[in-house]
């Protein structure tokens, strides 16, 4: 059965980068896919093993962990309309997910929950379903198990237990264990959710991060070593998102691309990796590229009138298995009238230039998701292990802090602009421990300390091991120009981290030897106790309370420093102060708070006697004045986001 769609010659286009991946050649022989023939070619020589896939059926359209009882793992063989159809997992009301065959295409991993009240583990059996071995236990839930080439696996889990930055949901991170489930190590320490890996030709890592630092909310794709070391963005424009990723045979990547959050279904896009941008712009070269790279009904989706995909898949012929529904929804039915169509995925193939949608197998009771190829492939080099339990820190070295381009909305520093270096720690939040952290979009930060930036733009800085952290560039008055709003991390016994600016440019000239190289890393190794949090709550209030409450109060007109609650109903929310909610006052032009920027902050300036203070002078003055500690704690708790607590 043939469908065919003149618009999937458009809805599958490249985004012309070229590879920076090594370029070793990835061998799939054994399977060529029939698609619409319903057979496989004659000059595909079987041999001993059977060709086909592995796939999951289920209940759920969401895809992104989550859980609907009557899931079961399946393959077909061949992978044709006609195969054999078997349920491997034989399961009344569990579930399962990311199946991921093995290098000599023999054994299959995945995620499965038995029944509702389980948790998702990771398991192992032979592609018949014999052998069925349990990996990983426990009250958390695992997902994504991959074969790496040492013979380790690497997985997500939220077994850390903090609560990701967006929906408070356990967040899952990076982790390898052995291939019996022994010696499980968390690699990766984003505060939101990683997710989706698969290994690249050269032997990395590379998976889906979700950055939500602040009013960051994307998904782009990192890499890192399969120890968590060399940690670094892969591809990551900020106006767009990539799902289930996998390397193709030529070193591309295939995803599906999506400008929603957690929305996983969408166009398919073949991304040209290079050296030319670290962090795609949104203008420029970048945007000509992508330009109709898909239809916009595909890409802000749902509804999809057009359909939607899910789980591109590589096949060795150079033609892709997707998850496809033709389309779902709510759309126009009439005049006032609206329809709810519920989505069907089957599996189905397409060229790589889009055209061909080919329908390969579908059951209208359930969807197919998640389709792997039944077949070997070559094991990508090993990369040695760094990691050194014992060491407690790490260094980072960044070659310049002006080396940067300005797509993020902040500005780029004039030389000699940047005096210091803000080392941030962003703080992990446990279940209970999340309602009134603060009115932003920024979660709970301190301050592990600030390092000297010299004369060239270059810093070096020791930190804790395995530690979520971030920077701001400090100017001369100590006011953040540039906020680093992701996370970054150095292993224990990584080599020194070196970093050559913010959204730099791969393919720009860098800057070779620098000062800081030739200097003793500056000693961050803060202990917990010693980190400085600057909320509201405990640094800001009491500040407000000797000396700004008493002429900031009352029925005065400038009766805005209150610290009382704030009365019902103010901006939404009376959980907090009245001094609080009117700092932070979105109706105030200009606003007196711009979190996370004091260069763009009216309180700055006043604080400060700079920018739109009036006559230069600082506020309060006399008997009130502010402390230079307590100008720094004001200046200090906008760049860090305004937190309440």
């Amino acid at each position: 059965m043939v469908v065919l769609h003149s618009f999937f010659s458009k809805a599958l286009k490249e985004i012309k980068i070229n590879s920076r991946v090594a370029a070793t050649e990835l061998l799939l022989a054994l399977l060529l896919f029939a698609g619409c023939q319903g057979s496989l070619p004659d000059d595909v020589v079987q041999a001993e093993l059977p060709s086909g896939i592995i796939f999951v059926k289920a209940k759920r359209t969401r895809t992104l962990n989550s859980f609907s009882g009557g899931g079961n793992l399946f393959s077909l063989i061949p992978a044709a309309p006609d195969g054999k159809l078997t349920n491997l997992t034989n399961l009344e009301n569990g579930d399962v997910a990311d199946p991921e065959i093995s290098y000599d295409g023999l054994r299959v991993l995945f995620s499965m929950r038995r029944d509702g009240r389980d948790h998702w583990h990771i398991y192992e059996m032979n592609i018949d379903g014999s052998n069925l071995t349990q990996l990983t236990f426990g009250d958390a839930d695992d997902f994504d198990p991959l074969y790496l080439p040492s013979g380790k696996i690497v997985f997500t889990s939220n077994r850390p237990g903090y609560r990701d930055e967006y929906n408070v949901a356990r967040a899952e991170v990076l982790h390898n264990m052995n291939a019996d489930g022994s010696n499980i190590d968390q690699i990766s320490f984003n505060l939101s959710d990683d997710f989706d890996p698969f290994v690249l030709r050269n032997g990395q890592v590379a998976y889906t991060r979700w950055e939500h630092h602040g009013p960051m909310n994307r998904f782009p794709l990192f890499n890192t070593n399969p120890d968590g070391c060399a940690t670094f963005v892969l591809f990551g424009p900020h106006d767009r998102n990539f799902f289930h990723a996998r390397e193709l045979p030529d070193g591309d990547i295939v995803a599906t691309m999506s400008r929603r959050v957690n929305g996983d279904a969408g166009a398919v896009a073949i991304l040209h990796l290079n050296d030319n941008h670290a962090d795609p712009p949104l203008s420029g070269d970048y945007e000509n590229i992508t330009e109709n790279i898909v239809s916009d009904d595909i890409l802000r989706g749902p509804p999809f009138p057009k359909g939607a995909f899910k789980f591109p898949f590589p096949l060795p012929d150079g033609r892709i298995m997707v998850s496809y529904s033709s389309r779902y929804g709510t759309f126009q039915a009439g005049e006032g009238n609206e329809k709810k169509v519920e989505p069907d995925f089957g599996l189905s193939t397409l060229n790589r230039d889009g055209s061909n949608l080919t329908l390969l197998y579908n059951d209208r009771d359930t969807h197919e998701l998640d389709a792997v190829v039944i077949a070997p492939r070559n094991i990508p080099p090993v990369i040695p292990e760094a990691i050194d339990q014992s060491v407690e820190t790490g260094v980072f070295l960044d070659k310049s802090v002006y080396f940067r381009q300005s797509n993020d909305g902040q500005e780029i520093p004039a030389p000699g602009e940047i005096k210091e270096l803000m080392i941030i720690e962003g703080i992990p939040i446990f279940p209970g421990d999340r309602d009134m952290t603060g009115l932003t979009n920024f979660e709970r930060k301190r301050i592990i300390g600030v390092a000297p930036v010299f004369e060239d733009g270059s810093t070096i800085f020791r930190v804790p091991v395995n530690t979520p952290i971030s920077v701001n560039t400090l100017d001369s008055l100590g006011r953040s120009v540039v906020t680093k709003r992701t996370w970054f991390y150095i292993r224990p016994g990584e080599p020194t981290g070196i970093c050559i600016g913010c959204h730099s440019p791969r393919g720009l000239k860098k800057p070779e030897r620098v000062m800081a190289e030739n200097m003793q890393p500056h000693d961050l190794n803060v202990p917990v106790a010693e980190r400085e949090i600057v909320a509201f709550q405990n640094a800001i209030a009491p500040i407000i309370e000797n000396k700004c409450e008493s002429c900031h109060s009352g029925a005065t007109p400038a009766a805005m420093l209150d610290l009382s609650l704030a009365s019902s109903g103010t901006e939404g929310n009376d959980r907090y102060p009245q001094a609080y909610h009117s700092l932070l006052s979105s109706t105030r032009n200009p606003r007196l708070v711009v979190a996370p920027f004091s260069r763009r902050s009216l309180l700055a300036d006043r604080l400060l006697g700079v920018g739109r203070a009036q006559g230069g002078v600082r506020h309060p003055d006399g008997q009130f004045a502010l402390t230079q500690d307590e100008i720094r704690k004001f200046i200090n708790w906008i760049d860090l986001g305004a937190q309440y607590r």
